[in-house]
C-alpha cells in the first residue's frame, strides 16, 4: 500500500521545490515487519544534461538502509543535515526503521554507529549486495519491496523487550506537543530519567531530548510551509519553547535558514 506524500513532507526542506524535481513516494511494509519498519520509500528523478539540484533533509529518529546503483548501504541516525545532490536519472530505494527498529538487525547498541553510514554487508551480509544488484534499475516497486522483505527476513531478527515501548515513545513525542522536557517525559513514562537516557542511546540511537528537539523542529518547518502567515512567538510557545529566540536558534542550526527567511521563500513558491 502506498503512503501518500505529500500529507507528511516534515524533514524535507523546501518540499514543494524539491518535488519538482524528484519524485518520492512510500509503501508500508508487510504486517510481520510492521514492528521493525515504518515505509519503504522511493526516490526517482531525472535531471536535464548539465542541471543538477540539491536536496536537504533534516533528519528523523531513524536509522535507513539504501539501495542505489546496485549497492547498499546503512544510513544511521544522525544529528546532522543531509544533503544530496541530483544529478542525470536515477532512483533510490530505502528502508526507513521504525525508531527502535534497526536494533534487533545490528545486534548492539544503536549509539556505536550514529552519524556514520556504512556498507550494509557489515549487517546484512552479502545477501544485501545480492540485492543491491537485483534491485538495480528495477521499475516495479512491489517486486522490489517483497525482494527487500526477504533480506529483512533472511536474519530472522525478534523484537526486544524495548523495542515496541520506544517505538510508542517516539511517537508520543512526535503527537504530544506539551512533552518539552526529558524529565516531564520520563515522569510520564513513570521512569527514571537515567534509564530512559540509556534505552535511547541503546535501540534508538540519540538521547531523547534530541528526539523532542528534532520533532519541534519538524513541525516548526511543516508549519512554515503550510500556514499563511506565522507569529513565531506563538509557535514558540505551542512547541515548549521557553521564548521566540530559542526556537529560532534551534531552527537556523537544522535548516540552515532563519524562520523567516524560511516562510519567506515557502511563499514564494508555487503549491503544485
Amino acid at each position: 500500500m502506498t503512503r501518500p506524500t505529500d500529507q507528511d513532507t516534515r524533514g524535507i526542506v523546501d518540499p514543494r521545490t524539491g518535488f519538482e524535481h524528484f519524485e518520492l513516494t512510500r509503501h508500508l511494509p508487510s504486517p510481520d515487519l510492521a514492528w521493525a519498519v515504518d515505509c519503504y520509500w522511493v526516490v526517482r528523478w531525472d535531471m536535464p544534461d548539465g542541471e543538477s539540484y540539491e536536496q536537504r533533509v533534516i533528519p528523523h529518529a531513524a536509522v535507513h538502509l539504501v539501495f542505489e546503483a546496485g549497492a547498499a548501504t546503512i544510513e544511521a541516525i544522525s544529528p546532522h543535515e543531509f544533503v544530496r545532490r541530483l544529478e542525470r536519472r536515477g532512483q533510490v530505494f530505502g528502508v526507513k526503521f521504525r525508531p527502535a527498529g534497526f536494533r534487533p538487525f545490528l545486534r548492539g547498541r544503536v549509539s556505536a554507529v550514529a552519524g556514520q553510514r556504512f556498507a550494509a554487508s557489515a549487517v546484512f551480509g552479502a545477501e544485501a549486495d545480492d540485492t543491491a544488484r537485483v534491485l538495480a534499475g528495477a521499475d516495479d516497486v512491489n517486486g522490489s519491496t517483497a525482494v527487500v522483505e526477504n533480506l529483512l527476513r533472511s536474519l530472522d531478527a525478534q523484537p526486544l523487550p524495548a523495542t515496541g515501548p520506544l517505538n510508542a515513545v517516539v511517537g508520543l513525542i512526535v503527537a504530544d506537543r506539551s512533552l518539552t522536557r526529558v524529565g516531564d517525559l520520563a515522569d510520564r513514562l513513570g521512569m527514571n530519567t537515567r534509564r530512559l537516557q540509556r534505552l535511547f542511546a541503546d535501540h534508538v540511537g540519540l538521547s531523547p531530548k534530541w528526539v523532542i528537539n528534532r520533532c519541534r523542529i519538524h513541525e516548526a518547518a511543516e508549519a512554515a510551509m503550510r500556514r499563511a502567515s506565522i507569529d513565531w512567538a506563538e509557535l514558540a510557545t505551542e512547541l515548549g519553547y521557553s521564548d521566540q529566540s530559542h526556537l529560532v536558534r534551534d531552527f537556523t542550526a537544522a535548516v540552515g535558514t532563519s524562520p523567516d527567511q524560511y516562510t519567506r521563500r515557502a511563499a514564494r513558491t508555487p503549491t503544485r
